[in-house]
C-alpha cells in the first residue's frame, strides 16, 4: 500500500446556514391556520425539512399524509407555523364501529389509520444511524482487464505496437486512480477490503463470478463493464441489496427499475435544465437566441431548451438558422447565441460568421451538446466569442490539488494520468466516503454529500423505483485563452 495522502475538500456549510436557506418565505392561511408552503428540492429529506422549520417529522406527515409513501422533488408540503395547534383527528366513540356518517346518512370508513400505522417511523439523520455501519467494508472492482492476453507482451523487450494496442491496458488508469483514492482514505482511518475482478465480454464468466461465496458479502460494487455484463451484475446487486456504481456509461436506462444502481456520468437529457438554470442567473441582461439547426437529429431539442428558459423567466427566441439569428442581433444589449450542432463543418461555418460580427455586436456563443469533444475549432474564434461549452468533466491543471495528483501519479506510474485515472480517483473517493459515513444504505443520504472533486461534480437524483443519476454538467468558457469554470 502506497503511503500517500491526497486531501479532498468536503464542502460544508454551518447547520444554521443550511437551515436558513431551506426555509420557504411563502405562508398561506388554510382553515384558519398559518402554513409554510415548502417546495421540496432534490436531496432533501423529511428530517432535514423538519429541522429547517423547527417541527417534528410526525407533524409534517400529519398535515401531508401522502409523504408516508415517499417524497419527490418539486412536491409541495404544508408545514404548520410553530406555535399553533395541530389538526384534530376525527372523533371515535369507544366500542362503536370506526365509521363516520355524511349528511345523507351514508357511512364511510374512518380516516383514522390502523394502529400499526399511527406512529410513523422516523429515520435518523444521515451519519447518525449506525445500523448499517460496519468496522470494515468489502468493495468489489470489476474491470475488463483481459488478463488472459497479457502473455503476448514480452516485459523484457516489449513491442510498442502490441503494448499500445493491448486491451489489458485500456482501463488500467481507472484502477490506478482508484488505488490512489484507497490509499488516501486508509490514511484517514477508513477500513476497506478491495476485491478486483477481471470481467471481459464473456457473460458466462460474469455469471460464474457472481457465484463466488464472497460476492454476497460485498458492500459496494464498482462495475466498469460491457452493457450485457452490467445488466447481469445489476440484477445480482438488486437481489442482494448491494450498491452498484456504473463509472462511465451515459445510458439512463441502466437505472430503470433498480434502486441500487448509481450512474456517475450525467446523460444528455440533463444538459438543457442545467444550461437554462445557469443562463437564468448569468444572462438576464440580454436576449437569448437559440439557433435551430435543421441538420441536427433531435428536432425537438430547440423547443425543449426554449421551454426550460421560459420556465425561468428568461427572454428567449428560437430562430431558423444563422442568417435569421444575425437579423435579430441587438446593438443595445448583449446577444447570447445558443448553437446546437454535432457537425464540425456546420460549427466552423457558424463560428466564422459570428466572428466577423464580433466588433459590431456584443456576442456570447454557447455550443451544445458536446463541442468540447469536437476537434479543429479555432481558438481565436472561441475566445473572441466568449464561447461557453458543457462537458461531463473538466480538469483545471492550475488547481493545486490537481497538480499534486498529477505529480504523485507520475511518480508512481511513470506516465501522465489520463481522464480515466481522474475518474477512478474521484469516484472511489466520493462513493467510499459515502459508504464510510452513512453505512451500506447510502441511498438515503447520497443527495447531501457534496465534495470538491478534480474533474467532475456529483449531484445524484432518483426517480421513484429507479436508481440514482448524476445530473451535474460542467459549464466553462474561453477567456484570455484560458478555460474557466463558470457554474
Amino acid at each position: 500500500m502506497v503511503g500517500w495522502f491526497f486531501q479532498h475538500e468536503v464542502v460544508a456549510q454551518s447547520t444554521q446556514e443550511q437551515l436558513k436557506a431551506m426555509r420557504s418565505s411563502v405562508i398561506e392561511k388554510i382553515d384558519g391556520r398559518d402554513f409554510y408552503i415548502h417546495t421540496i428540492k432534490r436531496g432533501q429529506t423529511l428530517y432535514m425539512i423538519s429541522k429547517a422549520y423547527g417541527v417534528e417529522v410526525k407533524d409534517i406527515i400529519l398535515e401531508n399524509p401522502g409523504v408516508k409513501e415517499g417524497i419527490r422533488a418539486d412536491q409541495k408540503l404544508r408545514i404548520l407555523v410553530p406555535g399553533q395547534k395541530a389538526a384534530p383527528g376525527p372523533k371515535v366513540i369507544p366500542g362503536k364501529d370506526k365509521r363516520i356518517s355524511d349528511k345523507d346518512g351514508k357511512t364511510e370508513p374512518s380516516q383514522i389509520p390502523p394502529k400499526t400505522d399511527s406512529v410513523p417511523v422516523v429515520e435518523l439523520p444521515c451519519g447518525i444511524d449506525t445500523t448499517t455501519k460496519k468496522p470494515i467494508y468489502n468493495v468489489a472492482l470489476m474491470l475488463p482487464l483481459f488478463l488472459s492476453s497479457i502473455d503476448q507482451i514480452d516485459a523484457a523487450n516489449p513491442d510498442p505496437k502490441i503494448f499500445d494496442n493491448s486491451k489489458s491496458f485500456q482501463f488500467l488508469p481507472y484502477y490506478e486512480g482508484f488505488r490512489m483514492a484507497l490509499d488516501s482514505l486508509e490514511k484517514q482511518g477508513v477500513k476497506l477490503k478491495l476485491f478486483v475482478y477481471d470481467v471481459d465480454k464473456d457473460t458466462a464468466k460474469t455469471k460464474q463470478l457472481l457465484k463466488k461465496p464472497e460476492m454476497k458479502s460485498m458492500d459496494m460494487i464498482f462495475g466498469l463493464l460491457y452493457h450485457s455484463n452490467f445488466q447481469i451484475v445489476a440484477s445480482f446487486a438488486r437481489k442482494n441489496r448491494i450498491s452498484l456504481i456504473n463509472p462511465i456509461s451515459e445510458k439512463s436506462e441502466l437505472c430503470t427499475g433498480n434502486p441500487y444502481v448509481f450512474k456517475a456520468q450525467p446523460s444528455k437529457k440533463e444538459q438543457l435544465d442545467q444550461l437554462a438554470s445557469y443562463m437564468a442567473g448569468a444572462f438576464r441582461d440580454g436576449q437569448v437566441l437559440i439557433v435551430r439547426n435543421g441538420q441536427y437529429g433531435d428536432r425537438d431539442i430547440f423547443d425543449r431548451l426554449k421551454k426550460s428558459c421560459q420556465e425561468r423567466n428568461l427572454t428567449v427566441q428560437v430562430v431558423e438558422g444563422q442568417a435569421a439569428a444575425i437579423l435579430r442581433f441587438s446593438k443595445d444589449q448583449p446577444n447570447y447565441v445558443v448553437a446546437i450542432s454535432d457537425n464540425q463543418a456546420y460549427t466552423l461555418d457558424l463560428l466564422r460568421g459570428m466572428y466577423k460580427l464580433r466588433n459590431d455586436y456584443n456576442l456570447t456563443l454557447i455550443g451544445l451538446p458536446l463541442w468540447s469533444a469536437m476537434e479543429g475549432l479555432e481558438n481565436e474564434y472561441l475566445v473572441a466569442l466568449k464561447t461557453h461549452m458543457m462537458a461531463r468533466s473538466f480538469i483545471d491543471y492550475e488547481n493545486p490539488g490537481v497538480k499534486r495528483f498529477v505529480s504523485h501519479y507520475q511518480e508512481l506510474y511513470k506516465t501522465d494520468p489520463e481522464l480515466l485515472a481522474f475518474q477512478g480517483f474521484d469516484q472511489a473517493f466520493y462513493f467510499l466516503t459515502a459508504l464510510n459515513s452513512y453505512g451500506t444504505n447510502i441511498s438515503r443520504c447520497i443527495g447531501g454529500l457534496k465534495m470538491n472533486s478534480m474533474q467532475t461534480r456529483f449531484d445524484f437524483v432518483q426517480t421513484k423505483g429507479n436508481g440514482f443519476e448524476n445530473r451535474s454538467w460542467m459549464i466553462y468558457k474561453y477567456e484570455n485563452y484560458k478555460l474557466l469554470m463558470v457554474n
